[in-house]
């Protein structure tokens, strides 16, 4: 298999091509002052594997033979996990960055962060703030978040890093075995976790992404059990061992995460940001 090489890989994930993909993939490729590719994995029942109709959705979105981007579909879903797994393994460049297919990225993001990683060597992952957008683009708050050097130990509560604003550096994430294969929740948290025993996770205090709350993204969470709970709880305890936090000190916020799984996905309380789009719609 031909990999990508360089310095930089976007790993955009959708499943299917629409007006919001469109908007995410000319962000990342009109970004300012670096050189990079773009992975799109298109992958579900909506994506045609069709001679005919790919030639028609050239046509329609040119950006989808841009010798930049490297387009890759499958008609099933692979997953949360599974697609960036795929996007992955056609990628050798130093640093990788996420995009989710309907969020936008603002021109500086992928210079800022690759500056801040390349001075920062004890850094293995970066991320940085978020505007809220709606579905017309309409901004409609910040997406909460914890600005720090280092906010591993954020990471005993909650997962303070937007996944559209995550760059890492490949080496790191080999080291670790990357994505975890099957998790369709909390993939982004699982891998930051584990990321995080090699080195300082970041975020910066820019504002560097759009990220879009719609309707077909609102959730009630994580649900409160499955594959994903335990790759979290794993995750957290190789993290506190790592920073030499006590295991006493470390139950504490991992238990109020798991209740607050369990009355969000009793439909009493949503994530912060989606009562936005709750509040518009009302």
């Amino acid at each position: 298999m031909e990999k990508i090489e360089g310095t930089l890989a976007v790993i955009v994930r959708s499943g299917e091509l629409n007006r919001w993909v469109d908007e995410a993939m000319k962000s990342a490729l009109q970004s300012d002052g670096i050189d990079l590719k773009v992975v799109l994995v298109l992958n579900g029942p909506k994506i045609s594997l069709d001679a005919t109709q790919i030639q028609s959705e050239e046509e329609q979105y040119p950006w989808l033979t841009d010798s930049r981007v490297l387009v890759l579909r499958f008609n099933h879903y692979l997953g949360m996990s599974g697609s960036i797994i795929e996007g992955i393994k056609h990628v050798n460049t130093e640093y990788i960055a996420n995009l989710d297919g309907d969020d936008i990225v603002l021109p500086q993001r992928f210079a800022k962060q690759l500056e801040y990683l390349q001075s920062h060597p004890d850094c293995v992952l970066v991320g940085a703030r978020a505007h809220m957008i709606d579905e017309d683009d309409q901004q409609i708050g910040d997406l909460k978040s914890v600005v720090s050097a280092d906010v591993r130990k954020s990471l005993f509560l909650f997962n303070p890093i937007p996944h559209s604003s995550v760059m890492f550096r490949k080496s790191a994430y080999d080291k670790i075995g990357g994505h975890t294969p099957g998790l369709d929740q909390c993939e982004d948290y699982d891998l930051t976790l584990r990321i995080g025993t090699l080195g300082k996770v970041a975020v910066l205090p820019d504002f560097l992404v759009l990220y879009r709350v719609h309707t077909s993204n609102l959730s009630k969470g994580a649900a409160p059990r499955g594959p994903h709970v335990d790759c979290v709880t794993r995750g957290r305890r190789q993290l506190a061992k790592t920073l030499g936090v006590p295991a006493v000190l470390a139950l504490p916020p991992h238990l109020l995460w798991r209740s607050v799984q369990f009355v969000r996905a009793s439909g009493l309380i949503r994530p912060l940001h989606e009562y936005f789009t709750y509040f518009k719609r009302s």
